[in-house]
């Protein structure tokens, strides 16, 4: 199992270590800000700002959210939730193995 601490309130950060596929993870997601914000995975795009056929399917597989979470949204390449004030966590198994380059962790709260 991998856990990650992370906020609603930081800019673009790489993932911070490779996760093999199946592997639970655990972003422990702190909103310190007085409204509900986004937290979002999302894979790295190619050098025209898009996904194309080589683009890591990075958030293909399972998600599970705890209290405080809301409102997932999903594609295979991009994750995002809803954060109600205090935070939540967040636990994802890739469907893939991830490589910490292709990856970026987003807040939105700033």
């Amino acid at each position: 199992m991998a856990n990650f601490n992370v906020s609603v309130t930081q800019s673009i950060v790489q993932q911070p270590a490779d996760i093999s596929a199946g592997t639970s993870t655990t972003y422990t997601i702190s909103n310190p800000l007085e409204g509900s914000s986004y937290f979002t995975l999302e894979t790295v795009r190619n050098s025209n700002g898009f996904y194309d056929t080589g683009s890591a399917k990075n958030t293909s597989g399972s998600f599970s959210l705890g209290t405080g979470l809301s409102t997932l949204i999903q594609s295979d390449y991009i994750a995002s939730v809803v954060v109600a004030p205090g935070g939540g966590v967040l636990t994802f198994i890739p469907a893939i193995s991830i490589v910490k380059e292709t990856l970026n962790l987003r807040g939105t709260g700033a």
